[in-house]
């Protein structure tokens, strides 16, 4: 029997913070993703690790949720590019979902308005990945809630140990 996403994505969280726990300077690898770019195109196609990348913008969704100020802003930059008016770059997702689910994961995810995701009930979203979306972004939230309660200190840290000792 397939695991459901909401255990896989629990489990990342929990691997990930125990690891963050536990090893104070080492690297966490959080597996391989295969990707196709073409040639003189700026955007790559996700072949393998779809789901772990849309995981990790999730908690980092989450992350950005709870962040206050200066720490918030950085956050997300992870979700979306910034873009630059001078040298005309628009602001993007760095994840696209397919054409179904993306307006939802740009508009609820990668916009952080997860105190609206949360009032939406699931037996209205018209597709089981949306409802996945939803069920995976509240669960990173009550996780890092349980873990960092308010501690603004403390989840900078983890934002930190995301940014500078995970890799793919």
């Amino acid at each position: 029997m397939a695991r459901s996403t909401e255990t896989q994505a629990g489990e990342l969280f929990s691997d990930l913070h125990d690891f963050y726990l536990k090893e104070k300077d080492d690297t966490y690898f959080l597996g391989s993703i295969v990707l196709i770019k073409e040639e003189g195109k700026p955007c790559a196609e996700v072949i393998d690790g779809q789901q772990r990348l849309t995981t990790l913008t999730l908690l980092f969704a989450a992350l950005a949720h709870r962040a206050t100020g200066k720490i918030r802003d950085d956050l997300l930059k992870y979700l979306c590019e910034p873009g630059s008016l001078l040298e005309g770059l628009p602001h993007k997702p760095r994840l696209t979902l397919r054409e179904r689910d993306r307006d939802f994961f740009k508009q609820y995810i990668q916009d952080v308005r997860l105190d609206a995701l949360r009032k939406l009930d699931p037996v209205q979203l018209d597709n089981e990945s949306k409802r996945n979306i939803r069920g995976n972004a509240l669960l990173m939230l009550d996780r890092l809630e349980r873990a960092f309660g308010e501690n603004q200190e403390a989840l900078t840290a983890f934002g930190v140990f995301l940014v500078q000792r995970c890799f793919l």
